[in-house]
């Protein structure tokens, strides 16, 4: 008599797999604790949000929990905007590009556009006065990248010294530092630790492993400021902050007890990596060896920089392409 599963006895253990995989979604959502959230922010709210999450019924563990994020930290930041815990209040178009233009610019574009999309159609799933359009207006595609001014460096910096409390400084510092010293990409930097400050050719420079390996000699004077982190906190993370693995908005969390006055510049990363680009252009730094230092392997970012060169003068640029 053969053993093997009958059709039947092989969709009865689909579907009970299926039932058991909506069982532990449900439990997910039920127990779900935010990591990234303080707890006093968290409670007051947490009720109301387990509840949107069991309404939108998600399917298994790995969905349960990318939806409970996601509704985490819209809701919390609604109910301290001073919004009532109300579905039609909060799940409402406004609110959502609200929320995504206001609390979620430290996140790459296509993170913008995943969370914005993910919320408008949870939103439009728990709420029936709301009014959704049914389609959502595009996020920009003409994405640029605009260096700072030697103006909004000096208030960033100015900023970062005149914070309330040495662990803050030392953030906002370091962020900066390792931004406009090294051009180092977000996630390299956060993972950079003081052991990766090294010298070389009697510069200091920050040694960056990984796919894109290289060593930066870091530009002045913000040697100055990694030197004294190095010295003063030996095999530390440099920024003074370790992101845990499930961070989706590293940068926001570091950032988030940061005081930033209304006339801040806007914090961003990318930003702090084009100002350095930019000023290795200005000094003519031959462009294989930036293009090398940046970690970048073709000339599109170059391109987004050239509107911000200065003018060369005629007589000067003649006499370089000529050579004489």
């Amino acid at each position: 008599m053969s053993s093997a599963p009958s059709e039947c006895s092989s969709g009865t253990e689909s579907v009970n797999r299926h039932a058991e995989e909506l069982a532990h979604a449900t439990n997910v959502v039920r127990g779900y604790s935010p990591n990234a959230i303080r707890p006093e922010h968290w409670e007051p709210v947490a009720q109301f949000t387990r509840q949107v999450g069991l309404d939108l019924e998600p399917v298994d563990r790995r969905r349960a929990t990318e939806t409970m994020r996601t509704l985490s930290q819209f809701v919390v930041w609604a109910h301290r905007q001073g919004m009532p815990l109300d579905r039609e209040s909060i799940f409402t178009p406004d609110m959502v590009e609200r929320y995504i233009a206001v609390a979620c610019g430290h996140l790459a574009e296509s993170s913008r556009a995943t969370r914005r999309s993910d919320l408008r159609r949870f939103s439009a799933a728990v709420t029936r006065k709301a009014p959704w359009p049914p389609r959502a207006q595009r996020l920009r595609g003409d994405y640029a990248i605009v260096p700072y001014t030697p103006a909004e460096v000096a208030r960033l910096l100015e900023v970062a010294a005149h914070q309330r409390t040495a662990l803050q400084r030392r953030r906002l510092s370091a962020l900066l530092a390792i931004g406009l010293g090294t051009g180092a990409y977000p996630r390299e930097a956060r993972s950079a630790t003081t052991g990766d400050l090294v010298a070389r050719q009697g510069r200091l420079c920050l040694r960056i492993p990984g796919d894109r390996a290289r060593l930066v000699p870091v530009s002045p004077p913000h040697d100055v400021t990694l030197d004294r982190i190095r010295v003063e906190d030996p095999g530390s993370s440099i920024l003074g902050f370790v992101a845990k693995g499930w961070d989706r908005a590293p940068l926001g969390h570091l950032l988030e007890d940061i005081d930033l006055p209304p006339d801040c510049p806007d914090l961003k990363a990318h930003r702090l990596r084009a100002t350095w680009l930019l000023q290795h252009l200005k000094h003519r730094v031959h462009l294989n060896g930036l293009a090398q230092m940046a970690g970048v392997t073709s000339w599109k970012t170059f391109g987004h920089l050239m509107t911000y060169l200065p003018p060369i003068d005629e007589a000067d640029l003649f006499e370089e392409i000529t050579r004489r």
